[in-house]
C-alpha cells in the first residue's frame, strides 16, 4: 500500500481507531505514585514506546518532580494537546498497569561537574551512562529530565540516531570558562499545573520527540512546532499553532523523498512501524 492511500486511511482512522495501549486523552492521573528506580515491566518487551527518567546528577537536591506528578502532569498535558491539533494522534508512552507514566527515577553516580567535562558530548556520555543501567531498553526512546545544567543550552536532542533526549532543569552554569552566546534561562520553563493547558517544557516534550523520530528540518511557518523561531528566544510565550502547516515537510504528507512521522513506531494509533534513521546502529 502506498503512503497517499495510508494517509487517506489515517486521517477516516484517526477520530475512531484504538489500541489496547493507548492512553486516553481523558483518563485521570493515579492518585498515588509509588517512584521506581527501573523500568516496570512491559506487556510486550519489544514494544517502541517514549519511557520518561527523572535523573537527579549526585551531589544536586532532588525535587521529587517524579513522586508530586509534576512531570506525569507535564507528559499528559503534551500529549492531549498533541491529540487535539492531530485529529487522534498521540505518542506511545510507556505507561504503568494502571495506566499512569511510567517515570524511572536515576540518581547519578556523577556529580554536574564531572558530566560538564564532556562539553558538546554531555548527552553522548549520559546515554552511555544509561545504556549501562539494568533497565536500558534498545527498542525505547528515553526522554531524560536531567535535575542540573547543561553547559550552554536547556534541552539536548539525539543524532544520528540516538536513543535519549535531554530537557535540563538548571540554567547553563555562567562560570565555566566558555561563556554561553545566548541567555538561556532553563528555570524560566515552568511545568504545566493543569493537564489541560500547555507551556513551553510541553511544547518543548513534542517538539525534541519529533526530531529524534526523524525530524530533520526546521519548518519556515512562525507558528508550526518545528519552527526555529523558538532558538535563541527561550520565552515562555512560545505557543506554536500548527503540527506540519500544509502538511508538506514531516507529517501527513505524500512526498516519499521527506520522512513522514505518522509512519513511526513511536506514534498511536499505528499507521506504520518506522524507526528513526540509524536506530539499530545506536543499540
Amino acid at each position: 500500500m502506498n503512503k497517499l492511500v495510508l494517509i487517506i486511511a489515517s486521517v477516516v482512522c484517526l477520530s475512531a481507531c484504538s489500541e489496547d495501549d493507548s492512553r486516553s486523552p481523558d483518563t485521570p492521573l493515579a492518585t498515588s505514585y509509588t517512584r521506581a528506580t527501573t523500568d516496570q515491566p512491559d506487556p510486550i518487551q519489544d514494544e517502541n514506546t517514549v519511557h520518561i527518567v527523572y535523573a537527579v546528577p549526585s551531589g544536586n537536591e532532588d525535587k521529587g518532580r517524579d513522586k508530586n506528578y509534576q512531570l506525569q502532569q507535564s507528559i499528559i498535558a503534551a500529549d492531549k494537546w498533541f491529540y487535539g491539533i492531530s485529529s487522534g494522534k498521540q505518542i506511545r508512552l510507556d505507561l504503568q498497569d494502571n495506566g499512569d507514566v511510567d517515570i524511572t527515577y536515576w540518581p547519578m553516580t556523577e556529580t554536574n561537574a564531572e558530566l560538564h567535562q564532556s562539553r558538546w558530548g554531555m548527552r553522548d556520555t549520559i546515554e552511555d551512562k544509561l545504556k549501562q543501567t539494568v533497565w536500558y531498553n534498545p527498542n525505547k526512546l528515553y526522554v531524560v529530565y536531567v535535575e542540573g545544567s547543561h553547559f550552554q543550552t536547556c534541552d539536548d536532542g539525539p543524532t544520528n540516531g540516538g536513543h535519549m533526549i535531554n530537557i535540563y532543569l538548571h540554567n547553563p552554569n555562567s562560570d565555566l570558562a566558555y561563556q554561553p552566546t545566548l541567555e538561556y534561562v532553563c528555570t524560566l520553563d515552568e511545568f504545566s499545573t493543569n493537564d489541560n493547558v500547555n507551556g513551553f517544557n510541553e511544547y518543548l516534550f513534542i517538539h525534541k520527540v519529533f526530531f529524534a523520530l526523524g525530524v530533520d528540518e526546521f519548518s519556515t511557518e512562525v507558528n508550526d512546532l518545528m519552527s526555529h523561531s523558538q532558538y535563541g528566544v527561550y520565552d515562555e510565550l512560545w505557543t506554536p499553532e500548527f503540527i506540519d502547516f500544509n502538511n508538506d515537510d514531516y507529517f501527513m504528507h505524500s512526498d516519499t523523498n521527506k520522512i513522514d512521522i505518522l509512519y513511526s513506531a513511536f506514534l498511536l494509533p499505528n499507521d506504520g512501524d518506522e524507526l528513526p534513521p540509524n536506530w539499530r546502529n545506536n543499540d
